[in-house]
């Protein structure tokens, strides 16, 4: 393992790292209020006469990575004659295969000890000659330093204690993770949808088809994730409970696991019986195509929590923390437990699942027996009070 993949894992430096960015942010905060100026909201005119656009978001966190990408298609739908550039990272880079850009650059963490390769990446942006840089995610040290150094003509960013430093500012950040991207958008009168996007081909869907589906030729439905994030992680006592009781209950599943679990593949194999298997780290895009052919997540609050959510793939949110809240799914499918034991866990998925069959099957034959108006009518309210139910649950 390299240096600063150990670093970057483990929990005491990222609790460092945390209050070493605060410290930077509050020294950075007071140099630019003096020098403020009247913010000037964004609107639709900011893009008169826009060529070229520079999204960035260079976050290395897939679930920030994915909440912004939805920016992406409002403006390839709204606006296709503006070209589309993104400056993400290299560890996210694979997750906007697919997606309407033209180019893609990537910071990496590497830069930190070759400044030369920072230096080439600021270069190149340079050379794009930008008409427009937009802070896509929410105020960053990270992404105002590259915003600020790109070249762009004019920038736009976030409200908030840097909105002086920019020529256009959004409008109110909104409370909820998931709507920054649309908030920032119905600034510029796109239409954007208030949901994690990503793209998933039908190859890749069927390639990772296989994996679903065991020695004993059982298809998993329920896909559970077991990874997180300092104080958002489950231990690996719950989620062995877990899998016991899911045995118990006879639901086929499926554990995936990140990088940063692969430790935990023997210890969960040994509590995982005939109806679950543990697969291997794999590549994003092979993980991707396993969530889209999934019909439910079991996750805590993670990156592959929000990839779910952008595959429109209902979500159990399992959540520790009240500032959670803010970054769980919110789609007519999508359930939150707070705290929940392993028990609680797997009623409620298995409920899911019996609701999720309901709304297919009665969506499926009410139309066929009664081909009247009226018919059809009740077909739709049955889909609705299902969807109502799973809305209540959370």
């Amino acid at each position: 393992m390299f240096p600063f993949t150990y670093l970057r894992r483990h929990t005491a430096m990222r609790h460092l790292g945390r209050r070493l960015e605060k410290t930077a942010k509050s020294w950075l905060y007071r140099a630019v209020a003096r020098s403020s100026r009247p913010a000037r909201p964004a609107t639709p005119d900011a893009l008169h006469g826009v060529q070229r656009v520079l999204l960035v978001r260079p976050n290395f966190r897939i679930g920030n990575a994915v909440i912004g990408a939805r920016l992406i298609q409002a403006f390839a739908e709204a606006r296709p004659e503006i070209e589309i550039d993104y400056l993400g990272t290299d560890t996210t880079r694979a997750l906007f295969e697919g997606m309407p850009l033209s180019r893609y650059h990537a910071l990496s963490r590497s830069m930190l000890v070759r400044p030369w390769r920072l230096a080439r990446l600021l270069v190149r942006l340079r050379r794009r000659q930008y008409d427009l840089a937009i802070q896509a995610g929410e105020n960053s040290l990270t992404s105002w330093l590259l915003v600020k150094t790109c070249g762009a003509r004019q920038c736009l960013g976030q409200r908030g204690r840097l909105e002086s430093s920019y020529d256009w500012v959004s409008h109110a950040s909104p409370s909820h993770a998931h709507q920054r991207a649309s908030s920032l958008a119905a600034s510029l009168g796109l239409a954007c949808a208030a949901r994690p996007w990503l793209v998933v081909s039908e190859q890749e869907r069927r390639a990772a088809a296989v994996r679903l589906t065991g020695p004993s030729g059982r298809r998993a439905s329920i896909g559970i994730f077991v990874g997180g994030h300092l104080d958002k992680r489950l231990p690996l006592e719950f989620w062995q409970d877990l899998l016991r009781e899911l045995e118990r209950r006879k639901a086929p599943y499926l554990v995936l696991l990140g990088p940063e679990e692969a430790a935990l593949r023997t210890p969960l194999e040994s509590a995982a019986g005939g109806f679950g298997r543990v697969l291997a780290p794999m590549p994003l895009r092979d993980f991707l195509g396993v969530l889209a052919n999934l019909r439910c997540l079991i996750t805590p609050d993670t990156g592959p929590m929000h990839m779910a959510a952008a595959l429109e793939v209902p979500v159990l949110a399992l959540l520790q923390v009240e500032k959670s809240r803010k970054f769980s799914p919110r789609g007519p499918s999508d359930s939150i437990l707070f705290q929940p034991t392993p028990s609680e866990v797997a009623r409620q998925v298995c409920t899911n699942a019996d609701l999720h069959d309901q709304q297919r099957d009665e969506a499926r034959s009410l139309p066929r027996r009664h081909d009247s108006p009226a018919g059809k009518c009740r077909a739709k309210k049955v889909e609705n009070a299902v969807s109502a139910s799973a809305v209540e649950r959370s």
